[in-house]
């Protein structure tokens, strides 16, 4: 019976106890031990319980400790995931950034704004060189009429003079014949 009462005891305090912080309980342990010359003597069933208190403390910090370790380990997988997909997707935005601002030509990146300049200088170029192109054909084309105008032309007196100069060659063939003529005639005589 007797050890029935102190196992109650024992279990009521442990119950009291335990709802106490550690502190509380250390200095309610110390206070109600008694004193000899300068040493506390300690119950040793309450120093077990007191101990037993710690060591249920203990586990549960480390239990706590264990599980906030564990939550800042799967914190930290997720932010290096998170920083990984921040990462491609500032790529991505750059490589869009970077097509939107830009356009290969040939194998070359230049500016949009670059190459709608250069394709506007290229095209007045052309535009100016078909202009000078067309009026120097026209020029030529003038120049060409006015030479064959003038070359027809003097073809044409050529052609007059050729007949003059044939028509005086003939009449002087003739009087030459008849001068031949007349001075067989006279040796003939």
């Amino acid at each position: 019976m007797r050890i029935v009462t102190l196992l109650f005891i024992l279990g009521i305090t442990t119950i009291i106890t335990k709802g106490q912080g550690l502190e509380e309980q250390f200095k309610e342990l110390r206070d109600n031990a008694e004193t000899f010359k300068v040493y506390k003597v300690i119950k040793q069933t309450e120093l077990n319980s007191f101990w037993n208190t710690v060591t249920d403390s203990i586990n549960i910090i480390e239990n706590k400790l264990a599980e906030a370790r564990h939550s800042i380990e799967v914190q930290q997988r997720n932010i290096t995931e998170k920083e990984a997909v921040i990462t491609a997707k500032n790529q991505e935005i750059e490589g869009l950034e970077f097509a939107a601002t830009h356009i290969s030509v040939l194998g070359i990146n230049m500016f949009k704004e670059a190459f709608i300049i250069i394709s506007f200088t290229v095209i007045t170029l052309i535009i100016i060189m078909l202009v000078l192109l067309y009026g120097r054909f026209k020029t030529s084309t003038v120049v060409s009429r006015k030479k064959i105008h003038e070359f027809n032309k003097l073809n044409a007196e050529y052609e007059e003079h050729k007949k003059e100069a044939l028509e005086k060659q003939m009449k002087l063939r003739r009087e030459l014949q008849t001068q031949i003529n007349k001075l067989e005639e006279i040796r003939s005589t």
